[in-house]
């Protein structure tokens, strides 16, 4: 059994919020700079997380909204 990256929630935290470009200013960005020279292991989890961020955008979705939709509204109307 493998050991969790204690950083790993921090880093998530990081990339989600840098992402979110109408509410990440200068602050979060000078205490995500802070954060990441703090400690090595802060900026290889942020890295891994940023890594996870593109790949998930990159992804296509499985199930469209629109065929959920549909089944979602045959299901309610069967019960």
């Amino acid at each position: 059994m493998t050991q969790a990256d204690p950083h790993w929630a921090v880093a998530w935290d990081w990339v989600q919020r840098e992402y979110d470009h109408e509410n990440f200013d200068a602050a979060a960005r000078e205490a995500m700079t802070r954060w990441l020279l703090a400690d090595d292991a802060h900026r290889a989890a942020y890295e891994k997380a940023a890594r996870l961020w593109l790949l998930a955008g990159l992804a296509a979705p499985v199930v469209g909204l629109e065929e959920i939709a549909p089944q979602h509204e045959r299901s309610k109307a069967q019960d």
